[in-house]
């Protein structure tokens, strides 16, 4: 309505010429500017209804939000009438400018989003969970506005302050989400265990079978039992959790591994001399490296297609 308002603006100036139509083209003009305003303010509650969207119904899984998702969608096909926006801004700013104008309410919209995945994030009982909620969610943002063109009206600052986001999400969900399962790997309290079981282990048979020898290989099995125990948990818990951005998912899954393979391989190397020739060693040293690199693999495996 506004273009074709606009458009006929020229027609409304010939067909009613003179000082004695002055009004019509008075009222022309105001219609023009009303209709920008109107569209204004679309936008404005268009934000309004997007903070007040209650924070209900988040997705099992950390999800996309379908909230997300529709205003990642809104704005892209806003950008189909971007020169309209601009004559729009222009008509209502009063003064403030163009592009600025039309920046703060797509920044408004965006921000308006964040603040409600925020509260929406902390609904999650599973903090792991939320924090990859948070992830995918400002992720998707990102590449919506990246795959149109909002992205040269937020400039390439706004995108990178984004995508620092989603890098700090996921830092903090390897932290939060395998926290406990490195903590199985540190070698703290286990050093001087160790020690008297290696000089048990240099000594006569007699020494072999000491009371310290025996102390240290019980502690060393019950550290790798903790450790499958708790590394199966996290596998079989987060297998079902979602990530849809392929992209997004391997770089996940290859950082988790940069950071347990390695704890895992020296652990493995320290302490597994103590258990390998015990009595059902295999039933404490379950996994190889290479197993544990696999299983790692089948994280997020509910959204992968088929």
């Amino acid at each position: 309505m506004f273009d074709r308002t606009l458009e006929l603006q020229s027609e409304v100036e010939a067909v009613f010429a003179g000082d004695e139509c002055a009004e019509n083209r008075k009222s022309a003009s105001t219609l023009v500017k009303c209709l920008a305003q109107a569209a204004k303010k679309t936008l404005i509650d268009f934000k309004d209804s997007i903070v007040k969207e209650p924070p209900k119904n988040t997705s099992t899984d950390g999800d996309v939000h379908p909230l997300t998702s529709y205003v990642g969608n809104y704005i892209k096909y806003l950008m189909d009438y971007l020169s309209s926006l601009k004559l729009i801004f222009q008509e209502s700013s009063n003064g403030d400018g163009t592009k600025s104008g039309l920046v703060s309410e797509i920044s408004g919209i965006i921000h308006a989003v964040e603040t409600n995945l925020d509260v929406k994030a902390k609904q999650y009982k599973d903090h792991a969970l939320g924090i990859l909620f948070l992830m995918n969610n400002i992720n998707y943002i990102v590449r919506s506005i990246r795959s149109s063109e909002a992205k040269d009206l937020v400039g390439d600052d706004w995108i990178q302050r984004r995508r620092r986001t989603v890098q700090q999400h996921a830092t903090q969900y390897k932290r939060v989400a395998w926290g406990k399962v490195l903590d199985c790997l540190s070698a703290q309290g286990l050093t001087s265990s160790v020690g008297s079981a290696t000089e048990g282990i240099a000594g006569s048979v007699g020494s072999i079978g000491s009371h310290s020898s025996t102390t240290s290989t019980s502690v060393i099995k019950a550290r790798f039992k903790s450790f499958n125990k708790q590394f199966e948990e996290v596998c079989q818990t987060q297998m079902n959790w979602a990530i849809p951005d392929n992209e997004l998912r391997d770089n996940l899954i290859l950082a988790v591994a940069e950071i347990l393979l390695p704890a895992y391989r020296s652990f493995l190397k320290r302490f597994g001399p103590l258990v390998e020739n015990s009595h059902h060693a295999s039933k404490y040293m379950k996994y190889t490296p290479e197993a544990l690199e696999q299983t790692l693999g089948n994280l997020f495996a509910k959204k992968i297609p088929q």
